[in-house]
Parts: C-alpha cells; structure tokens; sequence
C-alpha cells in the first residue's frame, strides 16, 4: 500500500468514526449532546487520540523498535499516553465542562476516563505499528531472498566448477615456485584466496571486518598485477579506530574500490587511489578517491562487476534506515562514501 492509499483510508476512517459518533450517540462519558454544542468536546478528544495513535505508530515504534531500544520505547510511550490524558482533562475541566450534564464531577474523573480511551487507542496504535514493522520486513526478507536466489542461478549458469579452478591455480603457483617467479606465485596465491572468499565466505550473512579488509587488500594486489610497471599508478589504504570483533555484511566495500579502479587508472597516465576507513563507536565510515579520467581511456574491464547502483539496493534491504552512501566530483577527484552502523560480534 502506498503512502497516498493509506492516508486517504485514514482520513476516511476517522471521518466515518466521528460521523458515527456525532449522529448515532446521545452520551460519551459526561458529554451530553442535550447540553450543549456536543460536536466541540467530541472533536477535541478525537484530535487527542489522533496525536497519540500517530506518534506511537509513526514515530515511536518505527524508530525505537528498529533500533530495539524495547525499554525506551515503553517509557515513552507511557510518558505520552499519561501526559495526553492530562492534558485532555485539564481542557476537559476547565474549559469544556459547560458542556457536560455532571459538572461537579472531579478532575481525577476525567483523567481516569480520559487514561482508558487513551489506552485503548494506544493498543490500536501499538496493534497497527508492529503489523507494518512486521509487514516490511517480510516484504524486506522476500527481495533479499529473491536477489539472493538470482545471483546464485546467474552464478551457476556462469561458472566453472570452483574445485576446479582452485587445482588450475594450484598449479600455475606450484610452477611459478619452479620457475622462480615469486611476484607471479604470491599473485596466484591472492587470486585463489580471493575466489574462495567469493565463492564460499559471501554465503554468510555477517563477516569479521578484518576478514572483509583482508581479501579488499587481496583484491587490489591481484589488480596492481595487470597494471604496467612504466604506469604511474598511487594507491593508498588508511585505517583508523578499532576494528576487533566488528562484522559487516560481505561485498561492500570491494564495490568502491573496483568502481574507483575500473574508472581512475589511466595507462601512462598519473592516477591516484586515495582508500580511508575508519571505525568510531558503533560507526563505520569508508571512502574512496580517485582521480577523474576519461572513460574510454580508462584499463579495459569487461566485467560488469557489483556496481553502486546494485550496492545501493543491498544496503536499502540490508541495512535500512542504518546506512549512508554518497558520491561527489571534488577538485578533478571523484569521491564515494559509505557510512554504516556496524556490530560487534557475539
């Protein structure tokens, strides 16, 4: 249901409530409609309950209960149901009290009625708000499960038995040894590491960022190979914070360095790659720089590879509302930026 549906059902729904209320009832409580004009205490305790169903259900619960922040939310959403009714019986008491036929009723009267409506529609907002929470993540783990379904059929269309390729590549290591060609064996060595991470290690859900760190800098070594060595070619990788017992979902920062690898390094051409990450508190920010050429120009690259477009739709269902990404062009540089709350593992 879009936005526009089901604001255009809750407008009708409290409209038909309180038509009902106007024209099929005499009495609500100490409201009397032979007392005065009953339709002015009748909108203002509907206009209560609206500001207490909608903040529970569009802010409170969303927020806190994504964050499961459970105990904050009851206490806020305690605090408002109390602080609600007080403010509806004070109304109710001191200005609308005319309007009722009992009006030597005391202001603790008003204030327990008031508390029991309120927490009737705080049950409603409370019923309403865990439905969608619990709606969009079913609807949340259905894309995921499909992406996940498609790229592993796309794989297995694709690929050449893993087992394989790791005994080709054993080999060509083992004959580079022969050869005396270490710089080509450690090379080999990485690319096998490499392959076994995307084959295997990207089926869990969460990683070490360690881990995910270790195979980036494999990835960027293997790449260095196919760059000539009369290219003037800077890549720099900073880490700061500590990164002990952080976990990360796999795939998300080889994306950017592919991406500023594929697009800034320029054949005979001087290219810089500028890779910072740092880790404060229960924050992960990633960056990377790189400098702006021609694409036609750029080391060919036949491989589509995960691209930030895609990225960008792993982390909407990975981690919504947790995530920021952002790319610039920044004095001749092009600049991507991945912030992310990040766990600790268990």
């Amino acid at each position: 249901m879009n936005k526009r549906s089901e604001s255009i059902i809750h407008i009708l729904l409290w409209g038909v409530g309180y038509f009902i209320l106007l024209h099929e009832t005499s009495t609500i409580g100490d409201f009397r409609k032979d007392t005065g004009p009953y339709w002015a205490p009748l909108l203002f305790g509907m206009l209560m309950s609206q500001l207490l169903f909608y903040t529970t259900a569009f802010y409170f619960v969303p927020k806190f209960l994504r964050l499961k922040k459970t105990k904050t939310l009851i206490v806020l959403v305690a605090t408002a149901l109390i602080t609600i009714a007080l403010f509806e019986s004070f109304v109710d008491y001191n200005y609308l009290v005319n309007f009722f036929s009992s009006e030597n009723e005391s202001f603790l009267v008003y204030f327990y009625y008031n508390l029991f409506v309120g927490f009737i529609v705080l049950l409603v907002a409370l019923s309403y708000a865990l439905l969608k929470y619990w709606m969009r993540n079913e609807k949340l783990k259905r894309v995921l499960l499909e992406e996940k379904l498609s790229t592993e059929m796309a794989f297995l269309k694709s690929k050449i038995n893993p087992h394989f390729l790791f005994n080709v590549l054993n080999s060509f290591y083992a004959k580079s040894l022969k050869h005396n060609v270490p710089e080509l064996a450690d090379g080999i060595s990485k690319l096998a590491e490499l392959m076994r991470y995307m084959v295997y290690d990207t089926n869990e859900d969460k990683l070490l960022l360690e881990k995910e760190i270790h195979h980036l800098k494999n990835f960027i070594q293997v790449y260095q190979l196919r760059i000539a060595e009369e290219d003037d070619v800077y890549i720099n990788f900073d880490i700061q914070g500590d990164l002990n017992s952080v976990k990360v979902s796999p795939m998300l920062l080889i994306p950017f360095v592919e991406n500023a690898i594929k697009h800034g390094v320029i054949p005979n051409e001087k290219s810089t790659i500028e890779i910072a990450l740092k880790i404060k508190q229960d924050w992960m920010n990633f960056e990377v720089t790189n400098s702006i050429h021609k694409a036609a120009n750029s080391i060919p690259d036949n491989s589509s590879g995960f691209g930030l477009d895609n990225l960008r739709k792993r982390l909407a269902v990975l981690y919504p509302e947790e995530h920021t990404l952002e790319t610039r062009e920044e004095n001749g540089y092009f600049i991507s930026s991945l912030g992310l709350k990040i766990d600790q593992a268990s």
